[in-house]
């Protein structure tokens, strides 16, 4: 890959030896912590906006690892955002899509700083505070830690399409810090946390998982078993809510990976509903009318919501039981 003939001011830096085009805004510093940024595709435009004006940015490096895209315009694109940025900025493109948990991977390696702050493309934080609070807790943290910052819907802008999803992430994904530290590694949503580089080097995110979904509840596990899991009320709002039609298609094609989690994560996960449900429906000889059934009541948008989520929650077991 070559990178676009004009780059708007931003400086090339050269190619890394696994053939990833570095770009970067020039400016020089020490930082607290690294914000790493996985994008596909995605020019995470409110996210990059948003950093920009929160308190703190001079002090943290931002880091964006555009995972294959082969998209000149959006190279153009983030590199224009790269310059904009108050502290040292850089985007690293790769030649071809290898995965989120690659990705992830490989932001830590190219990241200089102890402590790692991993934004999704689709998030934008709530507050101007936001990176004030993670630099804040960097330097009170005694030890190496995982710090997640949480969900929320605060910026975000349902519609029709998109309104089970939003649903669904208030029931389980929008939950205040001291909720999630009842089961600290299964609250870790890799869309927003802090992390030191220790436990990064020590437990990896798995490259065993393809596609979406169970790879940051397995590496939460794995790093709560290991190190201090400190949840705190920090939330970005995740903008990128999916249609009907998306939700659906990530919840059923994600059943190998839930059934690999299982077997690598079996005490923590077989004492979960989903799993018990989906282990019940895993008998049964009509599983396959239930998640038909289901998933059509979960699509119906003139159902109540409540009971839309029940089909959402009930075709998710099916299409697990089919994997179990």
């Amino acid at each position: 890959m070559t990178l676009p003939p004009q780059t708007d001011g931003a400086i090339p830096v050269g190619r890394t030896e696994a053939g990833e085009d570095v770009l970067s805004n020039g400016v020089a510093g020490e930082a607290l912590i690294s914000i790493c940024i996985p994008t596909w595709k995605d020019g995470a435009d409110a996210l990059l906006a948003s950093l920009v004006r929160l308190q703190g940015a001079q002090e943290c490096t931002l880091l964006i690892f555009d995972d294959g895209s082969g998209d000149s315009d959006l190279t153009r694109q983030l590199a224009r955002q790269i310059l904009r940025y108050p502290g040292p900025a850089r985007l690293i493109t790769a030649p071809q899509n290898a995965g989120r948990s690659h990705a992830r991977n490989r932001l830590t390696e190219l990241a200089e700083t102890d402590w790692i702050l991993f934004l999704d493309a689709d998030m934008r934080p709530d507050d101007e505070d936001f990176l004030k609070r993670y630099l804040d807790a960097a330097e009170a943290s005694q030890t190496p830690a995982l710090i997640p910052g949480g969900f929320s819907l605060r910026h975000a802008h349902p519609t029709d399409e998109t309104r089970l999803h939003a649903a669904q992430s208030i029931a389980s994904e929008c939950i205040p810090a001291d909720l999630r530290a009842r089961e600290p590694g299964r609250y870790v949503f890799t869309s927003n946390i802090l992390v030191h580089r220790e436990i990064l080097d020590s437990i990896q995110f798995d490259d065993g998982f393809e596609g979406w979904g169970w790879e940051d509840v397995d590496w939460g596990l794995r790093i709560a078993d290991a190190y201090p899991v400190l949840h705190i009320d920090n939330a970005a709002t995740h903008l990128g809510l999916d249609t009907d039609k998306a939700l659906m298609a990530k919840y059923g094609g994600s059943g190998r990976n839930f059934a690999y989690a299982v077997a690598r994560n079996t005490a923590a996960l077989k004492t979960t509903p989903l799993f018990k449900v989906a282990n019940t429906l895993s008998n049964l000889p009509g599983k396959r009318v239930i998640k038909s059934l289901s998933g059509m009541v979960a699509q119906a948008r003139w159902l109540p919501i409540k009971l839309r989520l029940t089909g959402l929650k009930l075709y998710r077991a099916a299409a697990y039981a089919e994997h179990l």
